[in-house]
């Protein structure tokens, strides 16, 4: 386990909501703005696209799994969005990325985005 798997463990409610400033509508938690700071060089690349290209599809889910699948071996990753009953919503691929190997996995709920140990 990864020291950032590790410390996301930490995570299990939050204290403070952020609010995205490409997207009002959008807030996340301590446990993702820790993601954000701490995965690589930086991930608020990731909360970007969030905030942006995911605005229609929160104005009509209430709940969207979100899993960033990194390839840290090829310095790639995919974005997968999904329903939470196995259907795929969004995917989009991206070409470079420094964030760690693995599957990180997020819910966006009613417009907040938060880890799975948070929910």
């Amino acid at each position: 386990m990864s020291d950032l798997q590790h410390d996301l463990r930490m995570f299990t409610g939050t204290d403070q909501w952020f609010r995205h400033p490409f997207n009002s509508n959008l807030l996340y938690t301590d446990g993702v703005k820790f993601f954000a700071e701490h995965c690589g060089n930086g991930a608020y690349w990731f909360l970007d696209i969030i905030a942006t290209e995911l605005a229609d599809l929160q104005e009509t889910e209430d709940f969207l799994t979100i899993d960033l699948v990194v390839k840290a071996e090829e310095a790639q990753a995919d974005i997968i969005v999904g329903d939470g009953n196995g259907g795929e919503l969004y995917t989009k691929h991206i070409d470079f990325t420094d964030a760690p190997d693995g599957t990180w996995k997020f819910y966006l709920v009613n417009n907040v985005m938060l880890l799975p140990s948070e929910y």
